[in-house]
């Protein structure tokens, strides 16, 4: 015997309609971003400070949530943003300005609704109203009850009115409603900054940095090596017939430089480029470094004051050719290293930043100088080995100025250890 089964119509249809008519299982629902400010027990609390943030231009909104395992809290947010580029921005823009401590990203999935929900009014007690009751009515035996004179009715006509003549009366125009417009957004009026002239957490830039510097390292050991092309003879030169400060470096360096916060006061930063006397012999250079913020006021009449530690390390190469003292052609080739230490204090403003601060470099180099010229006979080559080292304390001041909210220019000097002009241009993401 065979047997069919068949889905009913109507279960076809309510399948269909559940598929094809739900937005949000067939599109998926739109997201908004939000900025998690605060977070306050009373609602009096969370009402300053929304009304705090919407007098500063920000579009503020608070809602009561359930903390789990915490009970209800009153939460302060800024948004809605369309996407998480557009809400980062903003965050740095809060951290910029100093007006909020704490600042979380949070994804909905529906519009928080702005303005704080009311408890249920209490309902008014209804006072029960006595109806009035009609009196009992007195029943009367039919034989003596008085008889109820009749009523004459007059029937007064009324004339129709021709439909030509009837005409609709307009209704009262309906007043214009009007939207509030949500406050406007308050630009950005510097690049996002932590603490100091720190990064702010989750922010980085990339720059082109420029240093043109002269460090006077000291010779600590010197080694002749000669060759006339059968026999190499090596041998030490006595430092006190050479003299130890009469061997100054000179390069130029240009790199790209990439800063990161980890959080707002804790950077770390790293470069690459060359390092080169003329273009035409540039040599690779690289390096990285970590900088701490140790504290900033916040306000009052030292508003703005911070300090900080940096340290840094550089490396790299460098090839040159050069004319001696004596008139004679040499060709450098230098590996150097550098660490440097520095304990900074400024003034953070919100377009500009100065400071000023100690360094200390220890610096080593290993150089070979071939003699190009003039060689003594019977030598077919000629070449000095050199170790040179400095460490000295050194002083170092600066400028940061945004030029936008998204560029940054940076200019600093040093003296005592090493003469030198940093120059960085960056631009904040």
């Amino acid at each position: 015997m065979r047997s069919s089964f068949r889905i009913p119509l109507w279960l076809m249809s309510a399948i269909l309609s559940v598929i094809f008519c739900t937005p949000s299982a067939a599109f998926g629902a739109e997201k908004y971003y939000y900025l998690h400010i605060s977070s306050f027990r009373a609602e009096k609390r969370a009402v300053q400070d929304v009304e705090r943030l919407r007098n500063k231009g920000y579009n503020a909104v608070a809602k009561r949530e359930q903390v789990s395992n915490m009970g209800y809290w009153y939460r302060v947010y800024i948004g809605p943003f369309s996407s998480l580029k557009e809400a980062r921005l903003k965050r740095s823009e809060l951290r910029s300005q100093r007006l909020v401590d704490y600042v979380a990203i949070h994804k909905e999935e529906s519009l928080i609704p702005t303005g704080l929900e009311k408890p249920p009014e209490k309902e008014e007690r209804k006072v029960p109203i006595e109806v009035e009751r009609a009196a009992p009515e007195l029943a009367f035996p039919q034989e003596l009850a008085p008889p109820v004179p009749e009523k004459h009715v007059e029937f007064i006509p009324v004339p129709e009115r021709p439909l030509e003549e009837a005409k609709e009366v307009p209704a009262p125009p309906k007043p214009p409603v009007k939207i509030a417009a949500p406050p406007p957004e308050k630009k950005r009026e510097l690049a996002p900054t932590g603490r100091g002239r720190n990064m702010g957490r989750g922010d980085f830039s990339l720059g082109l940095r420029h240093i043109s510097r002269e460090v006077e390292p000291e010779l600590t050991r010197r080694t002749l090596i000669t060759s006339d092309g059968t026999t190499t003879t090596t041998e030490d030169v006595p430092l006190a017939s050479v003299g130890k400060d009469d061997f100054p470096t000179e390069m130029h360096m240009n790199s790209l430089r990439l800063r990161f916060g980890l959080n707002d006061y804790l950077e770390v930063f790293a470069e690459i480029g060359g390092a080169y006397q003329e273009l035409s012999d540039s040599s690779l250079a690289y390096g990285a470094g970590l900088r701490l913020n140790l504290f900033q006021v916040r306000g009052g009449r030292f508003g703005g004051l911070y300090g900080g530690l940096q340290g840094e390390y550089l490396a790299g190469t460098l090839e040159y050719e050069y004319n001696s003292s004596a008139g004679n052609r040499w060709r450098k080739e230098a590996d150097w290293e550098e660490f440097v230490f520095k304990g900074e204090l400024g003034v953070a403003r919100p377009k500009f930043a100065y400071y000023i601060g100690v360094a200390y470099l220890d610096y080593r180099e290993d150089t070979e100088r071939h003699l190009l010229e003039n060689l003594p006979p019977p030598a077919t080559s000629y070449v000095l080995q050199d170790d040179l080292e400095e460490g000295s304390l050194g002083a170092f001041g600066g400028v940061a100025f945004n030029l936008t909210p998204a560029v940054l220019v940076n200019i600093e000097g040093q003296i005592v250890n090493q003469k030198g002009i940093f120059a960085t241009l960056e631009y904040h993401f």
